[in-house]
């Protein structure tokens, strides 16, 4: 009888270890990306002028911690809530897949003469910029810029 139980002891060891010496199988889901990327405004800077007809330059340095996903510019007339007829912007650029880090440098956003037939409004406006991430983060800027006619 004694030998028996030191079979059955010995298998029960034998069982427990091999349980125990198994590696989990549960995965741990990754944690969701809430860290909003970094908008770093070299140009334009604030109460910058351009005259009416001229190219707007604009240039920043872009970074997120997963994926960056695209920024926007919007340019309103600061009239603070008043709607205007007056020149608007509203456009979106999208950032390659895989991108990190971004700097964009470019002149393609062009300051009209005129709008529907009327000379656009000289005068200060609203300049913000989004940057988003692939994840929904967005952090935005605002500056003011001014419109002037030379």
């Amino acid at each position: 009888m004694k030998t028996n139980f030191k079979y059955i002891f010995l298998l029960l060891a034998l069982m427990v270890g091999i349980t125990c010496s198994k590696k989990s199988s549960t995965t741990e889901l990754p944690l969701p990306d809430t860290t909003k990327p970094v908008l770093s405004l070299i140009d334009p800077t604030s109460n910058k002028i351009y005259a009416l007809g001229s190219s707007l330059h604009l240039q920043m340095d872009l970074s997120d911690n997963v994926e960056l996903k695209s920024y926007k510019v919007t340019i309103t007339k600061s009239l603070k809530g008043v709607l205007t007829s007056d020149w608007s912007l509203n456009q979106t650029w999208q950032i390659a897949a895989g991108k990190k880090t971004f700097t964009v440098n470019q002149s393609e956003i062009i300051v009209p003469l005129t709008v529907t037939g009327n000379q656009t409004t000289t005068g200060n406006y609203d300049l913000v910029i989004t940057c988003a991430d692939t994840s929904g983060n967005e952090t935005t800027t605002t500056i003011l810029i001014v419109l002037n006619k030379s």
